[in-house]
């Protein structure tokens, strides 16, 4: 179990992974969706001195508030109504080992209470008892948001914040690990085509140049599954560009643009970039509008026309940018290679 890759910035994140595996620190693992931060959590784990201790991992976001006490903390049979039973919680569970506490910034102001609370007195009782447990428990935390940001809006508890973060590791990008991209993919690659039982062991020259200039948002996630998918799909001994899915096909066939198509790229990024000074001079409601078009346009160019890919950087659903964008009366079209074009340069 480990981080592949020889890029300066998982080496980096690697050699503190080394140095701090050992200590009894809380650990924060900070890096966008998708960069391994459940896999550095568990390395931190198995190299540390609990790694015979249980990893129990924990997503924040998922539990409800009227459930955080017995979640984390447990309960007694006839607490409340349906506790058939004695159950243990998260940290009993992970008495001697190590309790990962994932999407941290997604927990709710309770259970941040909770946490603090059981974090400073390094104590606790269960639903319905009044006896005080003490287990021992070391918390390694992950996080794709900006903590620091989160405490200065007042979504996170900043006392909780510096005790989760004694140590922090951030995991770079995949856009930023440069050939740790074909060791990521080559190793995948292997394991998925033993997994459907096929003999792939090579990636087009098409697909190595996509997967190359490609912005990968969601990572090594999206870079596993989209060999995984494709290995499914696959009739050749090499992974091609047919086996991609949709949205990436889209985006190599943008990198042959016609000239005419770049010169309106351009005037549109001219266009949008000489409405700036303008905007302040706006009400708010007024101005709001005017970014949302100029952030869309400045979108469609970037993703020519893409509307899966100019979703995926929005962060928002399809359908609701169809919707923004009928609203604002762009057409993606005007950004996109026209398919006929590309048919006269062909022939």
């Amino acid at each position: 179990m480990d981080l592949i890759g020889k890029s300066r910035a998982i080496l980096e994140a690697k050699e503190l992974i080394s140095k701090v595996a050992p200590l009894e620190l809380q650990v924060l693992v900070t890096g966008e969706t998708g960069t391994g931060k459940d896999l550095a959590a568990r390395i931190i784990h198995e190299k540390s001195p609990r790694s015979k201790g249980p990893f129990v991992p924990v997503n924040c976001g998922a539990i409800p508030d009227t459930l955080v006490e017995s979640c984390l903390f447990g309960h007694e049979k006839g607490a409340f109504t349906g506790a058939t039973g004695r159950s243990r919680g998260f940290f009993e569970e992970a008495h001697k080992g190590t309790l990962f506490l994932d999407e941290i910034s997604e927990g709710s102001p309770t259970l941040q209470t909770a946490l603090l609370r059981v974090l400073q007195e390094e104590c606790f009782f269960r639903i319905g008892s009044t006896r005080t447990l003490k287990v021992n428990v070391r918390v390694v935390a992950a996080t794709n948001k900006d903590l620091k940001l989160a405490v200065n809006v007042g979504t996170f508890r900043e006392d909780l914040f510096f005790r989760l973060s004694v140590f922090e590791i951030k995991l770079p990008p995949l856009r930023d690990r440069g050939d740790d991209i074909f060791l990521l993919a080559y190793h995948h690659l292997q394991r998925s085509s033993k997994k459907y039982k096929k003999e792939i062991g090579e990636l087009s020259a098409e697909v190595k140049e996509l997967f190359r200039t490609y912005h990968w948002p969601g990572n090594v996630r999206e870079l596993f599954h989209v060999i995984e998918r494709g290995i499914v799909v696959e009739n050749s001994n090499e992974l091609t560009v047919s086996s991609l899915p949709r949205y990436m096909k889209d985006k190599g066939e943008a990198e042959h643009e016609t000239e005419n198509h770049s010169d309106t790229c351009h005037r549109e990024e001219r266009k949008a970039q000489s409405q700036d000074d303008l905007i302040f001079s706006l009400p708010i409601s007024e101005a709001r509008k005017r970014f949302e078009r100029q952030y869309l346009e400045r979108l469609l160019v970037k993703t020519r026309g893409n509307m899966t890919l100019a979703a995926e950087i929005a962060g928002i659903r399809r359908q609701n940018l169809y919707r923004k964008v009928q609203q604002l009366q762009l057409d993606p079209s005007a950004f996109r290679v026209r398919a006929t074009s590309r048919g006269r340069k062909s022939a």
